[in-house]
């Protein structure tokens, strides 16, 4: 009884003689080229001939009775071509009419069809077992030849077979030995050949196998799949019924390759594919752009080349047809390799270029993904690749105008991601990252100052500590930020208090309270600021004093000599004529207590002469070297223009008697030095002291504004000063 498979088979078997198999399976090519041109006349035979397979059957048989004994064997033989030709042709001894004799044929033609295919997808099926799938790689080229040689000998009827040739060809694209995979490329072409577009239902199974020999070690065998690619890439190109679909998962998949073979196949698609007109590959291309961009940072520079080749191609491609692209995907992508650590300067720089021309093409498609991408490419901005930082500076500035103008709604911008951002960059080393951030900070606070203060926690701590940057344009753009950020009462001292606590923690920060404070008084109100400054003295504990003092000594240098607060000296010297400078002078005189020779300064300043007198009289305890020193420099102002209506002054002492007594009070405190000599010359052009006892007659016409809180001020001038004597005895 014979098994299921030799059942399956037994036709099948007859037919197939030892020598044939030897034949496949030789190693000469001549040997094999036999066996070949055999299993194509058997093939011709199933399928053509009338009496086809009674001749194979009977060829079959005459070839074993001469293996066989005699005539037993001719006997058998003829027996069963009798068999044979009885199951597969009419009986001849039917009569029948005309019509029915042709409808018989055409049945009988139709069966034979039928049994002739069944009988080569049997041989198929049985060369695959005997063959394919023997552990002899001799035995498996054989069978790669005896496939070959049935695609060829099916020729236009091949689609019907293939799902019966593919496969094990397929199979031995992974077998070990490199032989065998040269012919399996040699099988597949064969096929490919015959079959052309019949072929296409199968071209992703054939695509995976061509993608993994592309790779292949041995040359040959590369070299075979080079051939073979090329006829597929002819096939898909005249093929009108190509479906790109079928292989866009395949490249997908194989484009992140690492291997520089595997990306030269997977690169050399993309680009035939996109050549061929009715395929839009632009439709396809987030399924494979990441992997062209990885290929960017390939170590081959062909690679590198052809793939920026390809970018270009698409992005001129995208250009064209702007309105049916999605930007969003691609945006992604983008950004992902901008942000990439491990991926090229090249790569980056045109990832950057296509967000850049993504911009000029439609910006509004751009804008939903605004943080992301002004996350992605201002990190760049200070990078040592020329190409690369100067593409960064084109795209920045590029998304600060769309962002600043005012066809750009607030409403679309994510501005608690945007500040997560430039804090991000606040924090950066490198000086162009915090230009920026506090650049893209300031657009904001212009755009809508209501959202960005709703978040402003985020980085208002870092805005602080920015002003002591050593790079005088970070510490501007900041002050420009924060003065912003001050326009409501609540900011503005919750700004001032923390600036004081910063001076108080770094003394060298308070070296730069000069340009700070000019800068800020260009912004903000100035008499506003020195008020809240001098209330916030005030408020300092007794234990700070020192502190308070040198502070003072700043604002005071600060107030005289910069020029953006001449419109503030200005409203200080209108003491005497107006209450508004009156109440701005009586403010600051409070904490300007902390150190003497400020207060002096801003008596002088606000030509309250009698006060100023009153205040040189109570010197007498508190000259120390610092004391002189600074009466020194009082000295050099008063020389200076500042001063000038107060030399003027001094044309007319019977006016201004507690003036002179004021400098000749400052004289006697001097030792004799520089600024005693400048002093004592400036005053003897005015005349001597006997001047004081005419003007004794005379009525004092600024008695009264001389007077305004005298009493009040100077014993508060008094008290400061006793809590600071005894701060400093504590100390010693």
């Amino acid at each position: 009884m014979l098994s299921s498979r030799e059942d399956e088979f037994a036709e099948i078997q007859g037919l197939i003689s030892q020598s044939l198999i030897r034949n496949l399976s030789d190693k000469l090519k001549d040997k094999r080229k036999l066996g070949g041109e055999e299993i194509e006349q058997l093939i011709h035979k199933f399928l053509h001939s009338s009496d086809g397979i009674s001749q194979v059957s009977t060829t079959d048989n005459t070839s074993t009775s001469s293996n066989g004994s005699g005539s037993n064997g001719n006997n058998s033989a003829n027996k069963n071509d009798k068999e044979t030709i009885e199951q597969y042709t009419t009986n001849s001894s039917t009569t029948t009419g005309p019509l029915e004799s042709l409808n018989t044929n055409e049945k009988q033609d139709s069966e034979r069809t039928k049994r002739g295919e069944v009988l080569v997808k049997k041989l198929l099926k049985y060369l695959i077992i005997q063959l394919i799938d023997s552990v002899q790689p001799n035995m498996r080229k054989g069978g790669l030849w005896a496939i070959s040689s049935v695609s060829i000998a099916t020729f236009d009827e091949i689609g019907k077979y293939l799902d019966f040739m593919i496969p094990p060809v397929l199979k031995c694209f992974n077998d070990q030995d490199s032989k065998v995979r040269f012919h399996a490329c040699e099988a597949m072409y064969n096929i490919a050949k015959v079959a052309r577009g019949k072929i296409i239902p199968y071209l992703s199974r054939v695509f995976d196998g061509l993608c993994k020999l592309s790779a292949d070690p041995d040359v040959t065998v590369q070299n075979a799949n080079v051939v073979l690619d090329r006829l597929l890439k002819d096939i898909i190109t005249e093929d009108d019924s190509f479906n790109v679909d079928l292989l866009i998962p395949e490249i997908g998949k194989r484009v992140t390759a690492n291997d520089p073979f595997t990306r030269q196949f997977i690169l050399s698609w993309i680009i035939i594919l996109d050549s061929v007109p009715d395929i839009d590959m632009i439709e396809y291309l987030p399924h494979f752009l990441s992997g062209i961009f990885s290929m960017l940072s390939d170590q081959n520079r062909e690679i590198v080349h052809q793939a920026k080749i390809t970018l270009d191609e698409f992005l001129a491609e995208i250009e064209s047809n702007v309105d049916s692209v999605d930007f969003g995907p691609l945006i992604k992508i983008l950004i992902f390799h901008c942000e990439n650590q491990i991926g090229s300067n090249l790569s980056k720089q045109i990832a950057i270029t296509w967000i850049y021309k993504f911009l000029q093409f439609d910006k509004k498609k751009v804008l939903p993904y605004h943080a992301q991408v002004i996350g992605a490419i201002v990190p760049h901005i200070a990078h040592v690749d020329v190409d690369l930082r100067n593409i960064c500076t084109q795209a920045n500035n590029e998304l600060m105008k769309i962002i600043e103008d005012k066809l750009t709604t607030d409403q679309i911008l994510s501005f608690s991601d945007l500040l997560r951002v430039i804090k991000h960059e606040l924090q950066k080393l490198t000086l162009p990252n915090r230009i920026c951030a506090l650049k893209w900070l300031h657009i904001l606070l212009n755009k809508n100052i209501d959202r960005v203060m709703k978040h402003i926690d985020i980085i208002f701590a870092l805005l602080l500590s920015a002003l002591s940057d050593p790079n005088e344009e970070v510490v501007s753009l900041d002050l420009q930020v924060l003065s912003i950020i001050s326009t409501t009462e609540e900011n503005f001292q919750k700004f001032l208090r923390n600036l004081v606590l910063m001076f108080q923690n770094d003394t060298h920060l308070l070296n730069k309270a000069g340009f700070m404070f000019r800068k800020l008084s260009v912004m903000l109100n100035p008499e506003k600021i020195f008020k809240e400054l001098s209330n916030i003295i005030l408020e300092l504990k007794t234990n700070n004093f020192e502190f308070a003092s040198t502070l003072v000594q700043t604002l005071n240098m600060i107030l005289l000599t910069s020029k953006e607060l001449m419109e503030l000296r200005n409203s200080i010297k209108k003491c005497s004529t107006s209450l508004e400078s009156q109440q701005l002078f009586y403010d600051l005189f409070k904490s300007w207590c902390h150190n003497p020779v400020s207060t002096l300064t801003l008596c002088l300043l606000s030509n309250q002469y009698k006060l100023a007198s009153a205040l040189v009289s109570s010197f007498e305890a508190e000259v120390t070297v610092d004391f002189l020193t600074q009466i020194d420099n009082l000295i050099q102002l008063i020389e200076s223009p500042i001063f000038v209506d107060l030399r003027l002054q001094l044309l007319e002492p019977h006016k201004h008697p507690y003036l002179l007594k004021t400098l000749y009070g400052i004289l006697m405190l001097l030792p004799q030095s520089s600024a005693f000599t400048k002093l004592s010359k400036r005053l003897e052009c005015v005349g001597t002291l006997s001047l004081l006892e005419f003007t004794k007659k005379q009525k004092d016409e600024n008695s009264d504004s001389d007077g305004y809180k005298s009493e009040e001020l100077l014993e508060h001038f008094k008290n400061i000063q006793s809590k600071l004597r005894r701060m400093n005895e504590a100390t010693e």
